[in-house]
């Protein structure tokens, strides 16, 4: 949808009583204070001041789940919450080398 709005021309897939409609949300206020918070959220930084905005390297959920999956396989104990935060937050999901400073 940001590239709908960004590019403000309708495309062939959406009816025109659609994108009046989006065009209309896009224009008032609550749009503007939601985006404005998802916005700000999207660049906290977790990690404390100077880390920069939180990064995840497990891609979609999905993805994620079926990564769990393997992981789930691959070992003889459960996968633990600990094994996925590893897996989401660490470079090339080494489990060592975070993405963010912590």
């Amino acid at each position: 949808m940001h590239e709908l709005r960004a590019l403000g021309v309708r495309p062939d897939f959406v009816t025109d009583e659609a994108w009046n409609r989006y065009r209309k949300y896009w224009a008032s206020a609550d749009f503007r204070v939601r985006s404005e918070k998802a916005s700000h959220n999207r660049k906290s930084e977790k990690g404390g001041t100077g880390t920069g905005p939180s990064k995840h390297t497990g891609g979609t959920w999905f993805r994620t789940y079926e990564d769990i999956l393997a992981l789930d396989k691959d070992e003889d104990n459960e996968v633990t919450p600990n094994d996925v935060f590893l897996h989401v937050h660490t470079k090339d999901h080494d489990g060592v080398t975070f993405i963010d400073s912590r």
